[in-house]
């Protein structure tokens, strides 16, 4: 009976996280004419049929986000609202909605400024970010809006009357750091990777070599994919993230020097060259290619790594090839920002910053946690603690890698 309460638990964990991860993410422009302000707004439908439960009769999901939209979104001058016109779809491709609107204020706005509320999707999604872009300005300002900054001033009349209000390097610098952070929090999946590297470690050293692994991988692919250099199919990532969270954990849970080890490898890889027959047949979202480059990994990973000695030694090695995994998955954020090309280096920059200081945070509350748990409940006890973390984190890996790679 506790087994399958504990199983319960775990999938449903696992239900909330993978729901929770899908990267929750909308992207306006914003241009100025006078006194008037156009926006258009763009979300991907999937994210959009958030809104299909609020609503007790079938409408247009065009519909639904053009009436959320004009409910949550409100543009200011000088605290007096400014007029709204009424939401219309815009023609779009590749799986988003767009929706535009124009917001007419009282005064000149190049005088008086305006300012921006916005409230949509983050009563729905509370890890939802939006990033706003200013089209027709010299230094394509940026603006991200999460559930705890819902407003900005996008020109304030101040700065426009001294002529301050161009934002440079700097101010896009931080803004992208704050983007950096707000990411590596809200996802969780990559918050079980770096669970698992603090549990594969067994000292500060091993704990500063993965993680130093894994930012080597996630920094080079990172920086390729936001530059356009490489361009990662979005959906193999998404599985192949899952694939190396459930890996990590697999080796926490089974010694790479025992025979479950070995047994467990060439198992994983049999199962692998079986779904790759039948991914030739259209089972599945990955390509056969994918499968097969799978199952070598795991088959040789298990062949050569045998040993506590020869894990540790491999380590730097397996975290950076999962690091250039992740680090796609990061770049997915600058890819549908679609920065102009002056922004690259600062958003650049300041995002990969702030992956690394949100997770150097995660490591530093994990080794924390697990020093103050050590002292009150023995070592003995802390371990046990670690195998169930590390179960739960396999359990997720698994789901994750699962449901994104045949749904």
């Amino acid at each position: 009976m506790i087994r399958w309460l504990l199983a319960l638990l775990l999938w449903a964990a696992c239900s909330h996280f993978a729901q929770a991860h899908s990267a929750s993410r909308s992207f306006s422009t914003w241009s100025e004419s006078e006194r008037t302000v156009h926006m258009v707004y763009s979300i991907d439908q999937v994210q959009a049929t958030l809104l299909i439960p609020l609503q007790e009769k079938q409408t247009a999901l065009s519909n639904l986000l053009g009436g959320h939209l004009a409910a949550s979104i409100h543009v200011s001058q000088n605290g007096q609202p400014c007029s709204a016109s009424l939401p219309t779809q815009v023609p779009s491709s590749g799986g988003a909605l767009q929706i535009q609107m124009a917001f007419t204020c009282p005064a000149p706005l190049n005088a008086a400024g305006w300012t921006l509320r916005n409230g949509a999707f983050f009563d729905l999604a509370s890890t939802h970010i939006h990033i706003a872009q200013i089209e027709n300005d010299a230094e394509a300002r940026e603006f991200i809006f999460t559930n705890a900054q819902r407003q900005h001033v996008m020109r304030s009349p101040a700065n426009v009357k001294n002529g301050q209000d161009r934002r440079g390097f700097w101010d896009n610098f931080t803004t992208y750091i704050h983007l950096g952070i707000t990411h590596i929090l809200s996802g969780y999946d990559h918050l079980a990777f770096v669970t698992g590297l603090i549990l594969l470690a067994r000292s500060y050293k091993d704990v500063a070599l993965l993680v130093t692994g894994f930012t080597l991988g996630h920094s080079i692919t990172l920086s390729l994919a936001a530059l356009k250099i490489i361009q990662p199919n979005g959906p193999a990532i998404e599985a192949l993230i899952g694939f190396s969270i459930a890996f990590i954990a697999m080796e926490i849970l089974l010694s790479p020097s025992s025979r479950d080890w070995r047994r467990a490898t060439r198992a994983i890889a049999f199962l692998f060259l079986l779904i790759t027959g039948a991914s030739l047949l259209g089972f599945g979202a990955l390509s056969p290619v994918i499968w097969i480059g799978l199952a070598l990994f795991v088959f040789s990973y298990g062949k050569l790594v045998t040993s506590a000695k020869m894990a540790l030694r491999a380590s730097l090695a397996l975290t950076t090839a999962f690091g250039l995994v992740h680090g796609a998955g990061f770049a997915s954020v600058l890819g549908e920002a679609d920065l102009p090309s002056g922004q690259y280096l600062a958003a650049l920059a300041g995002f990969n910053i702030g992956v690394e200081i949100g997770q150097l945070s995660v490591i530093a509350a994990w080794l924390i946690a697990f020093a103050i748990l050590q002292r009150i409940v023995g070592p003995a006890r802390t371990g046990q603690t670690q195998i169930l973390i590390s179960a739960i984190v396999f359990t997720m890996g698994i789901y994750w890698f699962a449901s994104r790679a045949f749904i």
